[in-house]
């Protein structure tokens, strides 16, 4: 038996960072992003070998171990590794064996929410192979938990929530910790526009987010005032790209982009 899934990488087009702890704690965050056609995906298979085979087909790694024990954290497929170590605790399952592969179509560090994606993908596969009782905001908060919790990578919140729900959403992040993800019924036209007037460019090259998340995480700790106001103009540029697109105000979408690049300069 063979158990699939996939979830949508994602592009941010406002308010991006109103979702990091503690700037979403203390003040409220809102984002707004849409996902793409490019995905993350997660197979499970069910053997009989007595073994947890992992393998990202992508990175070409591959690792093997005995059925029955929790996956050490070593730096090599982590993800795969935190996400069946969490649902074993939560929902144990017995098998004689078991293959858990992923393919991403994105590389990491290109700025599209792989990982977070990856690990909604592999939730899903779990959820179906499983019949778990979990909803979308359900899946999107245990990945979240997955993975800044368990594996202690820095990161907000929107990825989970993008992958997990997927198309134009306008997400609110609440001071006591609840996410409102709104998705935006935006015209046809208007969104075949968009689409025409978007190119999404591989540069060959990747950023290391946890760096720029904890340089962000100081400054509001620290209670730099001028990083605050940027965050805070950061979420009004999330209310300002939401009406752009609902009313098709399209031409005022760069405007709107390079409002937000100011803030992050």
């Amino acid at each position: 038996m063979i158990y699939r899934s996939k979830a949508p990488l994602r592009i941010g087009l406002a308010g991006g960072g109103t979702d990091v702890s503690p700037y979403s704690d203390m003040y409220g965050g809102a984002i707004l992003n849409l996902t793409v056609s490019l995905s993350a995906y997660a197979n499970i298979e069910i053997t009989d070998d007595n073994n947890i085979t992992l393998e990202a087909f992508d990175r070409k790694e591959k690792e093997i171990y005995a059925i029955g024990q929790i996956l050490p954290l070593t730096g090599t497929l982590d993800l795969l590794k935190g996400v069946y170590n969490r649902v074993q605790k939560d929902y144990p399952f017995t098998t004689q064996g078991l293959k858990l592969s992923t393919y991403v179509d994105a590389p990491a560090g290109s700025g599209l929410g792989t990982s977070s994606t990856l690990v909604v993908a592999i939730l899903g596969a779990f959820v179906e192979m499983l019949k778990l009782p979990l909803g979308d905001y359900d899946i999107a908060q245990y990945a979240y938990e997955i993975e800044r919790v368990d594996l202690k990578l820095a990161g907000g919140k929107q990825d989970q929530y993008a992958a997990t729900f997927g198309g134009v959403n306008y997400m609110e992040f609440l001071k006591d910790d609840n996410v409102i993800v709104n998705p935006l019924r935006i015209h046809t036209e208007y969104l075949h526009e968009l689409e025409n007037n978007l190119l999404l460019f591989y540069t060959a090259t990747s950023r290391e987010s946890a760096k720029i998340i904890e340089e962000q995480q100081k400054n509001v700790h620290d209670q730099k005032e001028a990083s605050i106001d940027a965050m805070h103009r950061l979420k009004e540029q999330a209310l300002q790209m939401k009406e752009a697109l609902l009313k098709g105000k399209l031409n005022k979408i760069g405007e709107i982009l390079d409002f937000g690049f100011q803030q992050k300069n």
